[in-house]
């Protein structure tokens, strides 16, 4: 493994400091979305019955009891209920602005890492067949082993930056789908509150 990444050359040490970061996001990520409740159906069940009944200070239980975005956007809302629709509305627009934020959280920063990544890997091309280039210049081309060294970092360094940059890229596009699922539940649930209607 040292072997490899000393053949690599100097482009390996930032290739390998972008790996532990895009790893690093997508385990955090990967736990967020994880601890977070996807069971919006549900929820709405138990806070129709709530909110039908009048109880309001059940209903904000019910969405503690949920642990997700949705649910304290939901929460939020539910606290404004004795003031006008206005009021209720605003409030999950300011929940909104608190909540997407944590479930964005580091998202970009993967694909960036892919972006970065894979050119990184082909500067590590490039240095390496100027090595290689230059070993011939100044030793001839009497053995393929003068020009190994170089091509050999040309490649591990290409490789390198692809095995990072793919999967931080495949992560990437299910966390925006995560996301923008999300939103659309958010959008879906509030507007069903809002049409809930206290006997």
């Amino acid at each position: 493994m040292f072997d490899y990444i000393f053949k690599g050359g100097f482009m390996m040490v930032p290739l390998i400091a972008s790996s532990v970061i895009a790893l690093a996001i997508i385990i955090d990520r990967l736990i967020f979305f994880h601890r977070i409740s996807d069971d919006e159906r549900l929820l709405m069940a138990q806070l129709t019955k709530e909110i039908k009944n009048g109880n309001y200070d059940g209903a904000i239980s019910v969405c503690s009891r949920h642990p997700s975005p949705v649910a304290n956007i939901l929460a939020a809302a539910i606290r404004k209920f004795a003031h006008s629709r206005q009021d209720i509305e605003s409030a999950i627009e300011k929940e909104a602005v608190n909540e997407i934020p944590k479930v964005e959280r580091y998202i970009p920063g993967l694909a960036v890492i892919a972006s970065v990544s894979t050119l990184m890997g082909f500067t590590g091309t490039v240095t390496g067949m100027i090595r290689a280039f230059g070993d011939i210049a100044s030793r001839g081309v009497s053995s393929p082993a003068v020009v190994a060294s170089g091509i050999s970092e040309a490649l591990i360094t290409t490789a390198t930056g692809l095995i990072i940059a793919i999967p931080t890229m495949l992560f990437y596009h299910y966390f925006t789908y995560r996301v923008s699922r999300l939103t659309l539940e958010v959008e879906k649930c509030t507007n069903e509150l809002l049409e809930i209607k206290p006997k």
